[in-house]
């Protein structure tokens, strides 16, 4: 868990940093002063909800401190641990994605659905934990959606393959022998399931990196990224440096 934390300040750090760079290193004119000021306001507000969140991740790892020493000390069982780790992650990390997202997605854009992506029945969009960036916002400057939707778990493994039959977007290797040995000795080997049309360091991957996947609590996330256009985008800021 505090790995994880340590890679969310990280990437909190990064987006601050890209952000402030745009402002400090704007060439407008002294007749832009309003734009300017547009600016570093937007900033100051990030700033402000990147402390509040902050605030929030400390809080949210203060709590599971004290679950892990409990049951390490033997005053809770494994099952009231569970319980006590799911309700902080549900509150404190509802809270967090609610603070930290700056663009929430209402369900998927044109370009997502031109790549064949549609948006599953039955289940219902969270859209705290949805959210969408765009190649025509010059912050972001790449086009990726996140869309997080909750439902009963045999609803969501069933959109989920539709989705990704429509899209063509195959099952993953892992999860394709799991099934195969699930059919031959009739047991569940590996809940849920991840759809991918790429492979983690592969160069000739296409250039939108879609994973669609299913947790088992039947939490079905379809994400999708402009790989070519973020790859432009991070240039450009590194060359500005």
């Amino acid at each position: 868990m505090k790995n994880i934390f340590s890679v969310v300040r990280t990437f909190i750090t990064i987006i601050l940093l890209s952000i402030f760079i745009l402002v400090s290193c704007d060439d407008s004119k002294p007749t832009d002063t309003k734009k300017f000021n547009s600016k570093l306001g937007k900033f100051n507000r990030t700033i402000r909800n990147v402390d509040k969140t902050m605030d929030l991740m400390d809080t949210m790892q203060q709590e599971i401190d004290k679950v892990e020493n409990n049951l390490a000390l033997g005053k809770i069982d494994e099952k009231e641990a569970r319980r006590k780790l799911e309700f902080i992650n549900n509150t404190y990390g509802r809270k967090i994605a609610k603070s930290s997202n700056y663009h929430p997605a209402n369900g998927l854009p044109q370009w997502a659905k031109n790549l064949g992506l549609t948006e599953p029945q039955g289940l219902v969009l969270d859209k705290d934990f949805s959210q969408i960036t765009s190649e025509n916002n010059s912050v972001e400057g790449y086009n990726s959606i996140t869309l997080v939707y909750n439902g009963k778990y045999k609803k969501a493994m069933e959109q989920a393959a539709l989705i990704a039959k429509k899209a063509h977007i195959p099952l993953t290797k892992e999860y394709r022998n799991a099934r195969e040995l699930e059919k031959k000795y009739g047991d569940m080997i590996l809940k849920g399931a991840i759809y991918m049309n790429f492979e983690l360091g592969k160069k000739d991957n296409p250039r939108y990196n879609i994973a669609i996947t299913i947790d088992e609590d039947g939490t079905l996330t379809i994400s999708a990224i402009d790989t070519q256009k973020l790859s432009e985008f991070m240039g450009k800021k590194a060359s500005t440096n």
